[in-house]
């Protein structure tokens, strides 16, 4: 078929001024046309999260017909190592898994993702997101992800109340009360706590960011991180540090503790020769592979207790948001118009029963999820996190790793053994960001 120029003048022009109305209204309507986006994933076709996604999808597309996704699935090692050849070479695909911390940061610290910001806003995203999952992630404010609404905590006090009522115990509200019962449950031929710390990162992770935090307060830790009228040789590190060697003096640490695996400690705990478990979230799928429905609902989960002079609330625990999806910076507007409708899909409270299908116990600010929940230790975990009022920041979330690896890390295990004192950690570490931490830079 023939067209005149008049014709193709008119359609010319239709395809401007739709262009310009696509621009105006960005991430709204956009054209009816099939839209075909591009995600890298970074886990294999036969993990749990590739099913979930894969479900989500067929979801997604009974919604959004006109909204096609091309998923491709990476080793996580291997999704980091493509993403940055793929963005120095200019071909990212349009929707990107990042991390809310440092571990994508030669994403967005580069340009490569977009602030989700104006989206954010134009959507109202906050009414149905807790504040937390809307906290800035940039330097300047910026949001460049969002994802399932959970945290990965890293400071869970797992408690047997089985065994803590065998010794007359209940759960402690201060860290005194702590330190008074080590000395009573050691007598009694148990070990108060384990965690496993050989791998080294556990006693960082899992104990050492919530004390930071905790003692330090949220406005030291940005500051100090910044080297904003703070530092970590300040006096808040140096106490928080400190507060490790004390539960070592008292018993709440072991000083066979850099000796201990996580398989250890858990089978420690899990056989009952531990009254309590330190660790992150991630260990109620291993405490439900390791006990039974009944064991299970002796597990207790709380936040630690309350230490002297904190600047934040018991009700915190430290921990990383959970990963999420961001936009490419250079896809077009129709594309990335199709895939914040994939972004906001996967955070919809709409979906909260295939999320807690797979395992997923997500907290939305709209609505409850414990009609889906059936196992005892799933609404333990639940009613764990949806109790936080506050997110402590995790150290090697938020600092550069080898800093944390070199010193703070080896550090603590040097603490224990008595090797070094909490003044030379904190001077040590304090120099090493000063010189080397990109936060600095």
């Amino acid at each position: 078929m023939k067209h005149t120029n008049l014709e193709r003048g008119s359609v010319a022009r239709w395809l401007s001024g739709a262009t310009v109305a696509l621009t105006l209204c960005f991430v709204g309507a956009f054209a009816q046309a099939e839209t075909t986006v591009t995600a890298l994933l970074p886990f294999t076709k036969v993990d749990n999260a590739a099913r979930f996604t894969e479900e989500l999808y067929a979801r997604f597309q009974e919604q959004h017909p006109d909204i096609s996704i091309e998923f491709d699935y990476l080793e996580h090692d291997a999704y980091h190592t493509k993403m940055q050849t793929l963005a120095i070479s200019g071909n990212l695909p349009t929707i990107l898994t990042l991390w809310p911390g440092k571990r994508t940061g030669y994403l967005t610290d580069q340009g490569y993702a977009m602030d989700l910001r104006p989206m954010i806003e134009q959507d109202n995203i906050a009414e149905t997101q807790r504040a937390v999952f809307l906290s800035p992630q940039g330097a300047n404010g910026e949001v460049y992800e969002l994802g399932l609404p959970l945290v990965n905590y890293s400071n869970v006090v797992y408690a047997n109340k089985a065994l803590m009522a065998e010794l007359g115990l209940e759960y402690p509200a201060t860290l005194e009360e702590f330190e008074e019962q080590a000395a009573k449950i050691i007598e009694a031929g148990y070990r108060p706590v384990v965690y496993g710390d050989q791998s080294a990162w556990v006693m960082q992770s899992c104990l050492l960011s919530m004390l930071t935090a905790r003692i330090g307060g949220l406005e030291w830790f940005d500051k100090a991180r910044r080297g904003d009228s703070a530092s970590f040789s300040d006096e808040e590190f140096v106490s928080a540090i400190a507060t490790v060697s004390r539960m070592v003096d008292s018993g709440l640490i072991a000083e066979s503790e850099p000796m201990t695996t996580r398989e250890q400690a858990m089978s420690l705990f899990v056989s009952g020769r531990s009254v309590y478990l330190v660790g992150g979230i991630w260990e109620v799928s291993n405490l439900k592979n390791a006990l039974s429905e009944d064991q299970q609902a002796n597990i207790g989960m709380y936040t630690f207790p309350e230490i002297a002079g904190q600047r934040t609330t018991s009700a915190s625990s430290s921990g990383a948001l959970n990963t999420g999806y961001g936009i490419s910076s250079s896809a077009s507007e129709a594309e990335a118009a199709a895939a914040w409708e994939w972004v906001k899909f996967v955070i919809d409270y709409a979906n909260a029963d295939l999320a807690t299908k797979y395992g997923i116990l997500p907290v939305y600010k709209e609505g409850g999820i414990e009609e889906f929940l059936e196992n005892t230790l799933d609404m333990e975990s639940y009613r764990f996190s949806s109790g936080i009022e506050t997110v402590l920041p995790v150290i090697d979330d938020k600092m550069d790793a080898e800093g944390v690896n070199e010193i703070i890390n080896a550090g603590l295990q040097e603490l224990i053994l008595g090797n070094t004192t909490p003044e030379k950690l904190a001077v040590a570490y304090e120099n090493w960001v000063a010189a080397n931490d990109s936060n600095r830079q």
